[in-house]
């Protein structure tokens, strides 16, 4: 700032000179004066008027370069940050999202049919309820046994079953011939000798009337029972009551008979007795098996075998399960679907099996009394002749 005031100075000295000198003689030496003023002390503050300006100008333009790359390297620091933000978070989202995608594919992969929680629960207890029926066949066999081997009387026991049916299963006919009296609100008329009774309930259910019995069993159950003696042991072959039966031929010969008889009687007894347990109402069955309200059926809690297996076929083909897998575009519910579907097949196949190896069973016996029958009479004849050889 001081070379600019002395140059200041100078220029204006110059100039009132320059003004106030009078067109003389004395001018020109002014004018050497000025001239050498100027190129003397004037030019070295020239020179360092024009070093200042340089100075100031590139200190000027470093600082403002420093500044200016400052700000740049900020700018671009906060950039960057900025960025790797930016990136974090749209890693982080990429991330959530193919998240969320695999949650939807694994949903759509497990995702079960609308009625695979109820099918399971009816084939879990439909296969226990067979394994229970299975074992309660042997108190069906043991009542045709006993009433097989108890005959000592045969007049006895065929009075016995007329009064049981009579008090129990009286028919209209019967009444009106004057045998025993009828009842209309006895839904059991008749149940004794007609095999409807063996296989359903008047409703259609295939669960026995569930009406309390005299034993504590299904009213129906008993009734059933009666049936299977009245058709295979309407009148037991009488055991003889001598006390040495067996110390002759003949007494071991009837013996032997009876016991030959009993087992032929015990086949039917056991193919019938199958049946018998399937209609046997199973408490509670209707609630383990989910099936107890299905649309189209009376709501039953305590039912039998048979009647789960005729709802939950009924239910595999009602509207409701056969749309919730048409609307399905999900191969993997639908292979679900296909394989409870076949899993219940395969132990329907089962319980087919065993009832063909009880008809097979049926056959083989009526077989034997064929040949008897057919061979019996020769095998007597050649017996006589042999015996007469000899």
């Amino acid at each position: 700032m001081a070379n600019l005031k002395a140059i200041a100075g100078v220029c204006l000295i110059s100039l009132g000179l320059a003004i106030s000198a009078p067109q003389t003689a004395m001018a020109q030496d002014y004018g050497a004066t000025v001239i050498a003023y100027l190129t003397g002390p004037y030019a070295a503050m020239e020179k360092a008027f024009t070093e200042a300006l340089t100075k100031a100008s590139e200190e000027r333009v470093r600082g403002t370069i420093e500044q200016t790359s400052s700000d740049i390297r900020r700018e671009i620091d906060t950039s960057s940050t900025e960025n790797v933000k930016a990136m974090e978070g749209l890693e982080v989202y990429r991330q959530e999202q193919a998240l969320r995608e695999k949650g939807v594919i694994l949903k759509q992969q497990f995702e079960m049919p609308a009625s695979t929680c109820n099918d399971m629960a009816a084939q879990d207890a439909m296969g226990k309820a067979t394994i229970r029926n299975q074992a309660a066949i042997i108190k069906g066999q043991t009542e045709v046994r006993t009433a097989l081997v108890g005959n000592t009387n045969t007049l006895k026991v065929i009075d016995e079953a007329h009064k049981r049916t009579n008090e129990k299963y009286c028919t209209k006919e019967d009444a009106g011939r004057g045998i025993c009296t009828f009842k209309d609100t006895n839904e059991l008329s008749g149940a004794d000798q007609d095999a409807l009774f063996l296989f359903q309930a008047r409703n259609g259910s295939r669960t026995y009337s569930t009406a309390p019995g005299a034993n504590g069993n299904s009213a129906q159950y008993e009734a059933a029972g009666d049936y299977i003696k009245r058709m295979v042991v309407g009148i037991p072959v009488e055991q003889l009551r001598t006390e040495n039966m067996d110390k002759t031929p003949q007494g071991r010969a009837y013996i032997e008979l009876v016991r030959r008889y009993n087992g032929l009687i015990s086949m039917s007894a056991y193919s019938l007795n199958q049946i018998r347990e399937a209609g046997n109402p199973i408490k509670g069955l209707g609630n383990t098996t989910k099936l107890a309200q299905v649309e189209g059926f009376a709501t039953e809690v305590d039912m039998s075998m048979n009647e789960a297996v005729r709802r939950y076929v009924a239910n595999q083909f009602s509207p409701a399960v056969i749309k919730d897998l048409a609307d399905s575009a999900q191969p993997h519910k639908i292979l679900r679907a296909m394989a409870t579907q076949n899993s219940f097949g395969l132990w329907m196949d089962f319980q087919a099996l065993e009832q063909n190896s009880r008809v097979e069973g049926l056959l083989a016996n009526q077989l034997v009394l064929v040949a008897e029958q057919s061979l019996r009479p020769q095998l007597e004849a050649q017996r006589g002749v042999a015996t007469r050889v000899k």
